[in-house]
C-alpha cells in the first residue's frame, strides 16, 4: 500500500511541475502529464489477470485491491455516452390567433371613380409591418372578411380592408376599377393582394399591375362568367401578367364559385402554389359569414364538418402570408409537399397545382 501512495504522489508532482503547462480540448483546459524522463517509474503491473478486471500491483494484498476498486468511478456505457437529439421545434399553428394584439381604425382615400372606405387593422408594437390589402366577394361587403383581417393582423401584418365600390348590383360592376383600386391604396408599399371570390379576381387584377407586388392569395377566387352586361373571363387578361409568387385555396365546384373557373387564372400564373380543402364551399372563406351566403353556397352533403373544413383553410391562409411577407419560415414549410402531407393523407386537402 505505501509502494502505491509513494507512486501516485510521484505522479502528482511530476503532472504539476509546470503551472501554465496544459491542453484544451472541448470541455476546457486539461492538466499535461510532464513526460520528463527521470521522473519515478511506475510499479510493475500484473497483467496476468483476467481482462474484465481491475489491473493490479503483483504484491498488493487483495484486501488493498477492493479499496482501489470501490474508489474508480462506474464505467461509463457507450448508450450512457450518447449525446440527445434535441426534441423537433413545434411548428406554428396558424389556425390560431397570432401573439400580437391589434388596433383597428377606420379611414377614406380618393381613388379613380370612388371615394373608398377602408378599416386598417394594425399589430400592436410592429414598426412599419408588412401589408396586405384584402378584397371581399361580389355584393357582400368588407365585414364578410373582417375575421381574416383580425387573424392575419395578430400575427404580425397590417391588413387593409375596403369596401370595394363596384361590386354594388345597385351601382354596376367593375371587376378592373377594383383592381385598380385596390392597387391605388397600395401606393408605393410593397403588399400582399388578397381576395374572397371576385375579391380575389381584383386582388389578381392589382397585382397584374404593380412592380412592387409581394404576393397573391386567392381565397376560392372567381373569374367572370354569364354575368350580365360584364364580360366573360376578365381575369385571364390579366392573370398571365401576374409574376409574383402566388398562392390559391379553392373550394368545390358550384354556383357560388363559377363552377372554380378560377384555377384557370392559376394556370396562367407562372409562380404559384393551389390547394383544393374537400368539402368546403364558397362560404367557408368568408370569416365571418352569414346567412346571406350560407342560404345559397352552403354545402348540404359533406364529407368533412365546417369545424375541421375552416380551420384548415384558416391555417393555409395564414401560412401563405407568411411565407409572402417573409415574416416566418413555417408558412413556406407548410405549403411544401411534406407540410401538406397529413392532410393530404387525411383526404381533407388535395394538392391541385
Amino acid at each position: 500500500m505505501r509502494f502505491i501512495l509513494i507512486s501516485l504522489c510521484l505522479i502528482t508532482i511530476a503532472s504539476c511541475s509546470e503551472e501554465d503547462a496544459s491542453v484544451v480540448n472541448d470541455w476546457g483546459p486539461m492538466p499535461r502529464i510532464n513526460l520528463d524522463r527521470d521522473a519515478a517509474a511506475l510499479p510493475v503491473i500484473d497483467t496476468s489477470q483476467d481482462s474484465g478486471t481491475t489491473p493490479r500491483d503483483a504484491s498488493m494484498p487483495q484486501e488493498d485491491v477492493d479499496a482501489v476498486i470501490q474508489m474508480q468511478p462506474p464505467v461509463t456505457s457507450p448508450e450512457d455516452m450518447r449525446v440527445s437529439e434535441p426534441p423537433p421545434r413545434q411548428m406554428s399553428d396558424f389556425s390560431e390567433r397570432g401573439s400580437y394584439e391589434v388596433q383597428q381604425e377606420r379611414s377614406s382615400a380618393m381613388v379613380t371613380n370612388c371615394n373608398i372606405n377602408y378599416s386598417v387593422y394594425t399589430p400592436v408594437g410592429i414598426p412599419n409591418p408588412p401589408i396586405v390589402i384584402l378584397g371581399h366577394g361580389f355584393a357582400r361587403g368588407s365585414g364578410a372578411m373582417s375575421g381574416w383581417a383580425e387573424h392575419l393582423s395578430s400575427w404580425g401584418v397590417e391588413v387593409v380592408l375596403p369596401t370595394l365600390c363596384h361590386y354594388n348590383i345597385f351601382g354596376g360592376v367593375d371587376h378592373e376599377m377594383n383592381g385598380q383600386n385596390m392597387r391605388e391604396l397600395a401606393g408605393n408599399n410593397r403588399v400582399v393582394y388578397a381576395g374572397h371570390s371576385a375579391g380575389g379576381l381584383a386582388a389578381i387584377i392589382a397585382a397584374s399591375q404593380d412592380n412592387n407586388a409581394l404576393g397573391v392569395l386567392g381565397l376560392d377566387a372567381t373569374d367572370t362568367q354569364d354575368v350580365p352586361g360584364v364580360r366573360n373571363f376578365i381575369g385571364r387578361d390579366y392573370a398571365g401578367n401576374v409574376s409574383v409568387p402566388t398562392f390559391g385555396i379553392i373550394g368545390e365546384p358550384s354556383t357560388c364559385n363559377a363552377d372554380n373557373n378560377g384555377l384557370e387564372l392559376y394556370r396562367l400564373i407562372e409562380r404559384k402554389r393551389v390547394v383544393k380543402v374537400t368539402s368546403s364551399d364558397h362560404c367557408d372563406y368568408e370569416s365571418p359569414t352569414n346567412f346571406g351566403c350560407t342560404s345559397n353556397c352552403e354545402n348540404r352533403e359533406t364529407e368533412f364538418l365546417d369545424d375541421d373544413i375552416r380551420p384548415v383553410i384558416t391555417a393555409l391562409g395564414t401560412a401563405a402570408v407568411m411565407s409572402l411577407t417573409g415574416l416566418s419560415s413555417d408558412g413556406d414549410i407548410i405549403w411544401s409537399a411534406q407540410g401538406l402531407n397529413d392532410w393530404v393523407v387525411s383526404g381533407i386537402v388535395q394538392d391541385i397545382e
